[in-house]
């Protein structure tokens, strides 16, 4: 497995990819907090960018299982401030 972050402003992408083609693989995803400008004990929101599926993450050390066959790899967005639906107003 591969992973590593880019950060430009607030926009912070953490990128994780299965470089094994036939089998699922899983690790310990550890970050780098205070390069990462987040708390230790600052629960936050990673949106997956491929999928669309968002996640809590909470401290430096996150699991991560990337299968080759449903999804190999994540791009995610990390919002320090996780959000609810109650925090976008919708109009139509």
């Amino acid at each position: 497995m591969l992973c590593y972050s880019k950060a430009e402003g607030d926009n912070l992408i953490l990128v994780a990819v299965n470089l094994d083609p036939h089998n699922a693989q899983a690790a310990w995803v550890e970050l780098d907090l205070k390069a990462l400008d987040l708390e230790a004990d600052q629960q936050f929101q990673v949106h997956d960018l491929l999928t669309g599926a968002r996640y809590l993450w909470h401290g430096s050390r996150n699991f991560v299982r990337l299968d080759p066959q449903q999804v190999p790899a994540h791009i995610l967005r990390v919002r320090r401030r996780v959000r609810s639906e109650r925090d976008f107003d919708y109009f139509i």
